[in-house]
């Protein structure tokens, strides 16, 4: 009977302890500060970088960590990593609960055919009609091609999965902000281009920072008034011909309704930043891409890239986003170009500070620059919310 009293009496210290461990990894993690009822009331840009801040550096860097560690050792489509990513991913987001949000997955067939005509007509445009067939690079692009439309078809069976997180506007709900980001990985053979659909592919840069991005900025969404519609996209499928952001926009345009899509941001590796590496030998220089000059469509790209711009470097001038109109086709801004939704790219300079490690495993977050990956954040939430508070001062 005292041996039974002894390993009670354990079993609830036991139990205590472990509520205590509980208790501090939920307060370390995820909704770890308060926003106060006088902070919602955004009016200025003081009140702007107030809330911004809320989310330490230390806590962008969890969150990265901890999505990238979810998929490992690869978010390739199909996979079992792919699958875990998938799973956090949900949980995640269904955490959040204020009023006015939502959040859904939205599952898709890939459009294959359309897919592999995409890297068709880039191999067409930018190495047959640029390259010598005796230039290295030409076998070397060309077999890149035909390795991409070789993994289109192993993936035909497969479905896709985009995940979608939403807060309603209290006063312009039509009004809709959409920002988004791909959470699948690839892998290419560093020599030949083709892919390996079986090795490691971490993607902290590409696009665990994009990702970690948007559930940090998620975390401070969640907790205002936003006068306008904030959307968040993490799409999958994206790096197989952009499939997922392809879907998504072709059920946009077949059911928007009233809504008017105010522009699309779309965030790709932000925590690739070296002095030593970088050409122009500086720090905190990135890029935002947009259309080309005369394009269709380049005009609003323009408006909504100077009104980003502007935005962030009154409130974050230590980073800075340069305009590069070059109509970079290479992530998911380009399916709501194809759209006529002006749309931006927020991401490294692939320029002159391209991340060497791009869709290798070493793709690690060691390798990253979380400074810059912070003041990147910061610049780019601050933005929004001046944006959808309509401050510009």
């Amino acid at each position: 009977m005292k041996k039974t009293i002894q390993q009670k009496i354990k079993m609830k210290k036991y139990i205590f302890n472990l509520s205590l461990i509980i208790t501090i990894m939920a307060a370390t993690t995820g909704h770890s500060f308060e926003i106060k009822d006088y902070e919602k009331k955004i009016k200025t840009g003081y009140n702007i970088t107030s809330v911004t801040e809320k989310v330490s550096r230390d806590a962008l860097e969890k969150n990265l960590r901890d999505f990238v560690a979810s998929g490992r050792p690869s978010r390739f489509v199909g996979s079992p990593g792919h699958q875990k990513a998938l799973n956090y991913l949900e949980e995640k987001l269904k955490t959040f609960k204020s009023k006015g949000v939502s959040f859904k997955i939205s599952e898709f067939s890939p459009n294959i055919a359309r897919a592999g005509l995409f890297y068709a007509d880039d191999f067409k445009k930018e190495v047959v009609a640029k390259i010598s067939p005796t230039d290295p690079n030409y076998d070397h692009w060309k077999g890149f091609t035909l390795s991409m439309m070789k993994t289109l078809d192993s993936v035909k069976d497969k479905k896709g999965y985009n995940l979608i997180w939403e807060k309603i506007g209290a006063t312009k709900p039509d009004e809709v902000i959409i920002l988004g980001a791909n959470y699948d990985t690839l892998l290419n053979d560093p020599k030949t281009m083709k892919v390996d659909s079986t090795g490691a592919m971490p993607g902290a840069d590409n696009n665990g920072t994009g990702v970690a991005a948007l559930l940090s900025m998620i975390e401070i969404l969640d907790k205002l008034d936003l006068p306008k519609t904030v959307r968040i996209v993490f799409f999958d499928f994206e790096e197989l011909g952009f499939s997922g952001s392809h879907d998504y926009v072709e059920k946009l345009k077949a059911d928007s309704g009233t809504q008017k899509i105010l522009g699309y941001i779309n965030l790709v590796m932000l925590g690739n930043d070296s002095k030593r590496e970088d050409k122009d030998k500086k720090l905190n220089n990135m890029k935002l891409y947009l259309r080309a000059p005369g394009e269709k469509g380049a005009e609003d790209d323009l408006k909504l890239t100077t009104m980003i711009t502007d935005n962030g470097k009154r409130l974050y001038n230590q980073i800075d986003f340069k305009p590069e109109a070059n109509s970079m086709n290479s992530s998911s801004h380009i399916s709501f170009w194809e759209a006529g939704i002006p749309a931006i790219c927020l991401s490294q300079n692939w320029e002159t500070d391209f991340n060497p490690r791009f869709h290798t495993p070493s793709d690690i977050v060691e390798t990253l620059n979380i400074n810059t990956y912070t003041n990147a954040f910061r610049f780019i939430t601050g933005s929004v919310l001046a944006w959808n508070y309509d401050v510009v001062k």
